[in-house]
């Protein structure tokens, strides 16, 4: 049986939309804490929340594929657990969009992450996850 890469390829195309989502509403999450605005700030994080469990879903797809067979497993976790930024030589156009879209979903993540350990710092000060320092 083959691994549809295509499949896997469309999965990661979707995560990485829900991530550009997911960083869009943590931007208009800082917003609204800037404005004091809890309301609006607690209903965009129930909106976040959809959009990470969307970003869970697709991953949870993806893992799933690797259990028709033991080829497969290899072949999905070499895909989805190398290093999207190491040289590689060329594969087959679907491969080298998986590592193309990984390598924009990590930077697109580091971004998010970011922003966020600075909202989260930002209102719960020394009580914040990241502490008075980062970790």
């Amino acid at each position: 049986m083959r691994l549809d890469l295509e499949q896997i390829m469309i999965l990661l195309q979707r995560r990485y939309h829900s991530l550009q989502e997911i960083g869009k509403l943590t931007s208009e999450i800082q917003n609204a804490v800037s404005r004091r605005d809890e309301v609006s700030a607690s209903l965009l994080l129930d909106m976040r929340a959809e959009e990470i469990e969307n970003t869970e879903r697709c991953q949870q797809e993806i893992w799933l594929m690797a259990e028709k067979g033991q080829e497969e497993a290899g072949m999905v976790r070499q895909l989805m657990t190398s290093d999207p930024a190491a040289a590689r030589p060329p594969g087959s156009f679907e491969e080298q969009k998986i590592y193309e879209i990984r390598r924009k979903s990590r930077t697109l993540l580091k971004e998010i992450q970011e922003r966020d350990r600075m909202l989260n710092r930002r209102v719960g000060g020394d009580k914040s996850f990241y502490g008075k320092t980062d970790r």
